[in-house]
């Protein structure tokens, strides 16, 4: 089930095109759970980034191709599959899409195959601040 966060002619712009570097960011935030959705996608939101969310792997993968976020944030689980299936899913029609992979712990593991994959793991965010921080960082790095 998508989390619908923000209407479609909000989240991108004509036709599905990707926001240009003087509109805000699209986010798209897939995690199983409703709540942590919800809780990553106010902080969001209220710093003024244009947020849609999904709760099924199925879910985020229609987003991905109907509206292309400059940004994933995906927990690493999403029921059979885990978050890293939907960020390689995403980088090969959108390579240029930054992604985040959360995991409830340290994981060397999982570090190493997000790396390969094109995205960052962290431990997910445990306040506000630390996940507008990480945002910001990604987009800072990344090329768009």
């Amino acid at each position: 089930m998508a989390g619908e966060l923000l209407p479609a002619e909000q989240r991108n712009g004509p036709a599905g095109t990707r926001w240009s570097s003087h509109m805000p960011y699209s986010i798209l935030v897939v995690d199983q759970q409703p709540v942590a959705v919800a809780r990553l996608a106010r902080p969001l939101m209220s710093a003024g980034y244009h947020v849609t969310g999904a709760t099924t792997f199925e879910a985020a993968k229609e987003q991905l191709e109907s509206y292309p976020p400059n940004l994933l944030i995906v927990g690493q689980r999403l029921g059979r599959f885990n978050g890293l299936h939907l960020v390689m899913r995403g980088r090969f029609d959108h390579p240029d899409m930054a992604a985040i992979v959360t995991s409830g712990c340290k994981d060397p593991v999982l570090e190493a195959e997000a790396i390969i994959c094109g995205a960052r793991c962290v431990v997910a965010p445990t306040n506000s601040s630390e996940l507008l921080e990480l945002v910001s960082q990604t987009f800072a790095s990344q090329p768009m």
